[in-house]
C-alpha cells in the first residue's frame, strides 16, 4: 500500500478542523480475482497551521484490500479521538464509498471495536443533502462545483478516471498511477470541505426538481415496469406476480395522466410497488426507479406547499408516437401551417382544454392522418423547438393502417421512418433526434446497423 500526504493552503472560513472529507476511486475492474487499484482518499483542515491536509492510500493487489480498510478505520479513530463532535463529509449518495467500506469490514471479520470508528462520525452526505434541498436525486460533484463557482485544475470526471486505472490494469503496469488522477482525487476530498463550507450561502432553488423531471421519471418507470409484466418477457415467470405488476404501472399511469390533465402533479400518487419473488437486475432498476420517485414531495409534510418548480404550466402539446416494424410514422407538416412549416416532426398537436394527453395524441392522429388508435403509454415529456410549449410524448397504437390519408391542410407528406434515416429528413424540427434518442433508443440517428453487428 502506498501514502501519499500533501498540505495546501488553507481557505475554509466557516468550518472547523472537525470535519473530515472522504472519497473512494478504484477501477470498474475491481472484482474477482482481477489485479486492481482502489484509492482512499481523506483531507482535513488545520486551521492553527494555515493548511488542509489531504492523504491518499492506494492499493494495486487484491491482497491488500484488508491494509487498506484497517488503515481507513485507524484514520477514522484517531481523527475522532481529536475531536468531541467529528463530521465526515462524503459525496455518494446511498450507493458507494461507505456502504463499499462497510462490505469490505463484513467481508474481512473485523470485530465491532475497530469498525466502530465507522459510527463515532457524523456522516454528512452532500448528494443526499442536495436532494433534501432541491429534491434532484442526480447531481454530479461538477455541477456542484460549477454552482459553488469552484475551478478544477484536473480536468477529468469520475468515468474517465475509471477507465484510465483500468486501462492501467490491462497494461500490466498497476504501480504506474499518473499525478494527475492522484491530484483528482485530491480536489474531490478538498472540494467537499471547500463547498460544505459555502453550503449555506449559494442559493441552489433554481435548481429545483421540475414537473418535467417527474413526468420522465414516472414515464421511465411506467415503460420498464410493462415490459416486465409482458408475457414471455423471461424477466417474471409467475402470471399472478406479472398480473400484480401490469395493474402497478396501469394505476400509475392513470395518476400522471390525471395530473397533466389538469395541469398540476399535485394530485399525483405513486401505488404500492408489488412484491416481486424473481431476483434479476431489470426488477432490481424497477425498485430504485420506484424509490427514487417515491423520494419526491410533490406537496411538503407539514406545511402543504407545492414543491415543484411548475414548468408544465406552459401550453401542452401532444406528440403521437406510432411504431410498426422497428420504424416509426412521421409527417412533414404542411408548407401553410402556421408553426413549424414544411418541417418534418411526429403527428400532434396542442392539448385542448379537460383533454388528457392520451386522448389529445389519439385525437390529433385522426385528425391528421385519419387514423384509428389507442392510447399505449405516456413516454415522456420535453420542450417544444421554440421553449413555447411542453410536449408529452404518446405512444399510440394502431390496427389498421389502411385508411391512412393525411389531411393536406395540416400535412404534406407521411413517411415510416427507421433510425438511421431520422438525421437524414430535412427540414427536421429542432428537438427531434434527442427526443428520440431518449424515450425511444440511442440508435435513433446513428447510422445503420450493418448485417451481423
Amino acid at each position: 500500500m502506498n501514502i501519499d500526504t500533501v498540505e495546501l493552503a488553507h481557505k475554509l472560513g466557516r468550518l472547523g478542523p472537525e470535519y473530515l472529507g472522504f472519497d473512494v476511486e478504484m477501477a470498474n475492474s475491481f472484482r474477482g480475482e482481477s489485479p486492481v487499484i482502489c484509492m482512499l482518499g481523506v483531507e482535513h483542515g488545520e486551521p492553527e497551521r494555515g493548511v488542509c491536509r489531504s492523504t491518499i492510500a492506494t492499493i494495486t493487489r487484491r491482497d491488500e484490500e484488508p491494509e487498506l480498510i484497517w488503515w481507513l478505520l485507524e484514520t477514522l479513530r484517531e481523527f475522532s479521538a481529536r475531536h468531541a463532535r467529528p463530521k465526515l463529509l462524503t459525496f455518494s449518495g446511498t450507493d458507494n464509498d461507505l456502504p463499499w467500506v462497510r462490505e469490505r469490514v463484513e467481508r474481512f471479520g473485523i470485530g465491532s471495536g475497530p469498525a466502530g470508528a465507522l459510527d463515532a462520525l457524523e456522516h454528512i452526505d452532500l448528494k443526499l443533502a442536495f436532494h433534501a434541498r432541491t429534491q434532484h436525486n442526480n447531481i454530479s460533484l461538477k455541477k456542484l462545483e460549477e454552482r459553488f463557482g469552484i475551478q478544477r485544475e484536473a480536468q477529468l470526471t469520475s468515468k474517465k478516471v475509471s477507465y484510465l486505472l483500468t486501462d492501467i490494469i490491462r497494461r500490466g503496469e498497476n504501480s504506474a498511477i499518473p499525478a494527475r488522477i492522484h491530484g483528482y482525487l485530491r480536489e474531490d476530498v478538498h472540494h467537499l470541505l471547500v463547498i460544505f463550507d459555502r453550503w449555506a450561502e449559494v442559493p441552489l432553488e433554481g435548481l429545483s426538481l421540475s414537473e418535467t423531471a417527474v413526468v420522465n421519471q414516472a414515464a421511465s418507470l411506467i415503460r420498464l415496469a410493462r415490459r416486465l409484466s409482458a408475457q414471455g418477457s423471461g424477466r417474471i415467470g409467475n402470471a399472478s406476480e406479472r398480473e400484480r405488476l401490469r395493474e402497478y404501472f396501469e394505476r400509475l399511469q392513470d395518476s400522471l395522466e390525471e395530473g397533466l390533465k389538469h395541469g398540476t402533479l399535485e394530485g399525483f400518487k405513486l401505488p404500492g410497488l408489488p412484491r416481486m419473488s424473481g431476483r434479476h437486475p431489470d426488477l432490481e432498476r424497477l425498485a430504485k426507479k420506484h424509490a427514487s420517485l417515491e423520494q419526491i414531495e410533490i406537496v411538503e409534510r407539514g406545511t402543504g406547499t407545492y414543491r415543484l418548480s411548475r414548468q408544465l404550466h406552459k401550453p401542452k402539446g401532444v406528440l403521437a408516437v406510432v411504431r410498426r416494424e422497428g420504424r416509426v410514422l412521421m409527417i412533414r407538416r404542411s408548407d401553410t401551417v402556421k408553426r413549424a412549416p414544411g418541417v418534418w416532426g411526429l403527428p400532434g398537436g396542442q392539448q385542448e382544454p379537460g383533454e388528457s394527453p392520451l386522448q389529445g395524441a389519439v385525437r390529433e392522429l385522426k385528425e391528421e392522418l385519419n387514423l384509428d388508435g389507442h392510447a399505449v403509454q405516456i413516454l415522456g415529456s420535453s420542450p417544444s423547438y421554440n421553449g413555447q410549449f411542453e410536449l408529452v410524448w404518446v405512444e399510440v397504437s394502431v390496427d389498421d393502417f389502411g385508411t391512412l390519408r393525411p389531411r393536406p391542410e395540416e400535412v404534406g407528406e407521411a413517411r415510416w421512418v427507421a433510425p438511421h434515416e431520422l438525421k437524414s429528413l430535412s427540414p427536421l424540427i429542432g428537438g427531434a433526434v434527442e427526443g428520440f434518442q431518449r424515450f425511444l433508443g440511442g440508435d435513433w440517428g446513428g447510422s445503420p446497423r450493418r448485417r451481423g453487428s
